[in-house]
């Protein structure tokens, strides 16, 4: 059930069918901007660069400029065709102040433009590049983590097999919050976890326009579809009560349970798939942030 105070913030829900054209699109990216630019955040460093030719913002919290910092690498949601650094900045912020670690936001391709693997190609060049550069973004480069939400978490999850495929470094660990991991859309909340916005029609075009013509069952799409899980890094993964969305991270979690990966797996009540994009002014948004800081900062403080 959805937190009350919740409820009473997003008000009466609407199941309108968005617009997938491209005046549509646009506008639904600039809605989401806004509301993110209106969300109360904290003050920190901040740097922006390009890393290998992608956007990134490195959020560093006041007083650790000169300390090498643990680093999160941040993929934010959007059903890969909404979200940019600046949709996005509030939580970014709201993590690094609380996890007292950096933060490196990626301003990755978006479909229907770039459709996979755009997306995936330019975050893979940013993780890259934080490792690279580590040193001289004052981050330690042994505690450098990938992670993100919904979209972004599918990326993150793609990304650590596509680099085990590849024999290529891997994060310290990966941290998803409520990913979609399996683009076929056959989990059973799809239909029975009532969410405005989030119908079963909405999720199907956000899966066709990302994987354009690629097969939906790629392993880099969909990572539950990987027929082998094993070797990735230890994973904390984050699902939420009201989510169609909520038995793919659940399954996830148990498939790398059963392929021998460590998995932190917790569902989190009363929340709304989205929910880090929601100001921290509601209690329950306010708890579920200083919940994840602190897994954060437990899992970068073991090494």
């Amino acid at each position: 059930m959805l937190n009350e105070e919740i409820a009473k913030f997003l008000g009466p829900g609407s199941d309108a069918h968005p617009i997938f054209d491209a005046s549509g699109i646009s506008a639904m990216r600039e809605g989401m901007r806004m509301a993110g630019a209106a969300l109360p955040a904290p003050t920190l460093e901040i740097q922006d660069h390009e890393a290998n030719g992608v956007p990134v913002r490195l959020y560093k919290p006041h007083g650790m400029q000169h300390v090498p910092t643990p680093l999160l690498v941040f993929l934010h949601g959007g059903g890969w065709m909404l979200g940019d650094i600046e949709s996005h900045d509030a939580p970014c912020r709201v993590l690094a102040d609380r996890a007292q670690c950096a933060v490196l936001a990626v301003g990755y391709r978006l479909a229907p433009e770039h459709p996979f693997p755009a997306a995936l190609d330019d975050c893979a060049n940013a993780f890259e590049w934080a490792l690279a550069n580590a040193g001289s973004l004052g981050c330690d480069a042994d505690r450098i983590a990938l992670g993100g939400e919904s979209a972004g978490a599918n990326l993150c999850a793609a990304l650590t097999i596509r680099f085990r495929d590849r024999a290529q470094d891997q994060p310290a660990f990966q941290f998803l919050v409520h990913p979609a991991t399996d683009l076929l859309l056959g989990q059973s909340s799809i239909d029975d976890v009532s969410l405005p916005g989030m119908t079963r029609s909405y999720l199907e075009a956000c899966v066709r326009i990302y994987a354009g013509d690629q097969d939906a069952s790629h392993p880099w799409i969909s990572p539950m579809r990987c027929p082998d899980l094993s070797n990735l890094p230890r994973s904390v993964i984050y699902t939420v009560e009201v989510d169609p969305l909520r038995d793919d991270g659940e399954n996830y979690a148990l498939a790398l349970a059963r392929a021998g990966t460590e998995v932190l797996i917790q569902r989190l009540p009363g929340l709304p798939h989205g929910f880090m994009v929601l100001p921290t002014s509601l209690q329950a948004v306010d708890r579920a942030f200083d919940q994840l800081a602190q897994c954060l900062k437990s899992y970068f403080g073991d090494r």
